[in-house]
């Protein structure tokens, strides 16, 4: 997910291409490496023609509803499989199921698969620190019985994409009968966190990550979320900052 972690098409591109080259390094190894990017723009330097980038929050806040956003997005790309982000209005299981109960036929053809970016400042929808600690006890108790730092005690139960929140979002799933809708997991996986989530056994089809790439990348990350629609402020739930931050700028004249 290169491309809002960069400035410019030709850092995109960079960016892209060193991941790739690290990638087929570390397949040599084992591996399983990078599948492909977000966008077609620098999708052959992983071999494939286009991107597996996914509907952005943006969609959502836009049409009101997951479900909306959803409908919009399959009515456009017909042919196309669907993942929708679940996250936008803090309703993952809520809006996950209602997507997948509004979808059925993708959602038993393995066509259908939700997407996880829980913002790090809340937990999933329905869990705390006792729930999410019980989740992992009822699926992977190994993960939590040893020494862990805070750091990776954060990827297994705290807030944001936890191993916890993955787990839970499966057992839904499956409790649902919807044992064949995919999960994407996304928010800070780099090489660490992704360690912890394999000790978990955490179910996660696929992986979006960008952020870690670039040891710094205070200088050159930006994301361009819109924060109104029709003049009408809206961003997703734990994003609300962004709300104080726009006000700001609309009082010094567009200047923060």
């Amino acid at each position: 997910m290169e491309a809002r972690h960069c400035a410019g098409a030709e850092m995109q591109d960079m960016m892209a291409y060193a991941a790739s080259v690290g990638s087929r390094a570390a397949q040599a190894e084992g591996a399983k490496g990078f599948i492909g990017n977000a966008n077609d723009a620098t999708a052959h330097w992983f071999g494939t023609s286009k991107g597996y980038g996914t509907m952005p929050h943006a969609l959502i806040g836009y049409a009101g509803s997951t479900v909306r956003a959803a409908e919009m997005f399959h009515e456009t790309f017909p042919d196309e499989n669907l993942t929708v982000l679940v996250d936008y209005f803090g309703r993952e299981i809520s809006d996950g199921l209602a997507v997948a109960r509004r979808f059925p036929e993708l959602a038993a053809a393995g066509r259908l698969a939700m997407r996880l970016d829980t913002h790090g400042g809340r937990f999933l929808e329905g869990l705390d620190p006792a729930e999410s600690y019980a989740v992992l006890e009822r699926h992977a108790p190994q993960a939590t019985r040893r020494y862990r730092s805070e750091t990776e005690l954060r990827h297994l139960t705290g807030t944001g994409v936890s191993a916890a929140a993955i787990w839970r979002m499966r057992e839904t799933l499956d409790e649902a009968g919807f044992p064949r809708v995919r999960i994407v997991a996304s928010s800070g996986f780099g090489v660490s966190k992704c360690r912890v989530m394999a000790e978990a056994r955490a179910p996660t089809d696929v992986v979006g990550t960008g952020s870690f790439i670039p040891d710094t990348w205070s200088e050159t990350y930006a994301t361009a979320d819109i924060v109104a629609y029709d003049g009408v402020p809206r961003v997703k739930v734990g994003r609300e900052f962004l709300l104080k931050q726009g006000e700001t700028r609309r009082r010094n004249g567009g200047h923060v």
